[in-house]
């Protein structure tokens, strides 16, 4: 296989399990993948060659077989990141982690208790402060992840500011996975435009870095002229050889064994109970369907006329999930309301 044609990543949803209830939570399909299974599927993910695996859940740390799949991982020489609520942190975890060498990233929805705590219902934000801080004194903590929803977008400036007191180096902005009450909680093209100002006035402002998880952050920092910087290495979920949408280049191993080509994806591509990860893999290698999204020319609407297309493409699965296209324009892309407006003086 040539280089290009292996994941960028692969991102499993290793549990459903939850110690928390959170507002955005996208909510789980039933069944699993087995012990035996998830032992074999390593090898298979090794075999792929991902630039990394991301671990997630649910809460990764409530499945009980964890520490020997990670240690697996550890054998086969991949590099893992594991993402935590970070409730269960206690200085025997940490220890094992560190062996392990797991890259953590903790999830902080919120730079206040009020905002965090109301999105994450059963968290508690000065435990989850002090468990970042113990993870960043191990150098263990490689960053804060925070899902931007209506209720959190103005506290960025706080959440880098929380960043530095920890001592983290960077935190990630992820998008909302659909989840209910979808609408209401996703940003609207101005908030959006307004969250990339805020993130990038206040990495100036506290040294921080942050990586925006948004096919739209550097065509939107371009255009307005705004300062921003890639972080200096890979984390768990930038990859920094595109800044485009990756659909269909890395693949999400949902908690029944079900693999997307995306983690926000409404599609499944196969399934690991039934078929190796590396014949899945394959047959999305060569699907006509996945080829035609991934090329730029097969976007409508105002993204044709957008000069950052190539470089962008727009969030494919959220497009879908919101439109019922899957080659329409991202409807919460800020550089869409300059150009729908050319669009329709055209």
């Amino acid at each position: 296989m040539h280089e290009s044609q292996f994941p960028h990543f692969v991102d499993w949803a290793i549990t459903s399990k939850c110690n928390l209830s959170c507002k955005h939570c996208r909510g789980f399909p039933e069944g699993g993948v087995s012990t035996e299974r998830a032992k074999k599927l390593i090898a298979e993910i090794a075999e792929l060659r991902p630039g990394w695996v991301i671990i997630e859940g649910g809460e990764p740390l409530l499945r009980e077989d964890i520490f020997e799949l990670l240690g697996l991982m550890q054998q086969r020489q991949l590099e893992a990141h594991l993402i935590t609520n970070g409730m269960l942190l206690n200085p025997q975890i940490l220890t094992t982690l560190k062996q392990l060498g797991v890259r953590v990233m903790i999830s902080i929805d919120g730079a206040t208790q009020a905002t965090y705590e109301a999105i994450r219902n059963g968290a508690n934000f000065d435990r989850v402060v002090q468990s970042a801080g113990d993870c960043a004194k191990e150098g263990l903590l490689e960053a804060i992840n925070t899902t931007l929803l209506k209720t959190n977008y103005t506290e960025i400036p706080g959440l880098l500011e929380l960043a530095a007191s920890i001592g983290v180096p960077r935190v990630t902005f992820i998008g909302l996975k659909p989840c209910q009450g979808y609408l209401e909680k996703l940003l609207t093209p101005a908030e959006y435009g307004e969250a990339i100002r805020l993130a990038c006035q206040a990495a100036q402002e506290t040294a921080v870095e942050f990586f925006f998880d948004e096919p739209f952050f550097w065509p939107t920092v371009r255009e307005w002229g705004l300062l921003a910087q890639m972080p200096a290495v890979n984390t768990g979920i930038l990859v920094s050889s595109t800044s485009a949408c990756i659909f269909g280049e890395y693949l999400f191993i949902e908690t029944n064994g079900e693999v997307k080509p995306c983690s926000f994806a409404p599609m499944t591509i196969g399934n690991v109970n039934e078929k190796p990860l590396g014949e899945i893999w394959g047959e999305a290698l060569s699907s006509p369907f996945l080829h035609r999204l991934k090329d730029p020319k097969t976007k409508t609407g105002y993204c044709r006329s957008c000069q950052y297309l190539e470089d962008c493409k727009g969030c494919c699965s959220r497009t879908f999930v919101l439109t019922g296209d899957w080659f329409s324009p991202d409807p919460v892309c800020p550089l869409s309301l300059k150009l729908a407006v050319r669009e329709e003086i055209k």
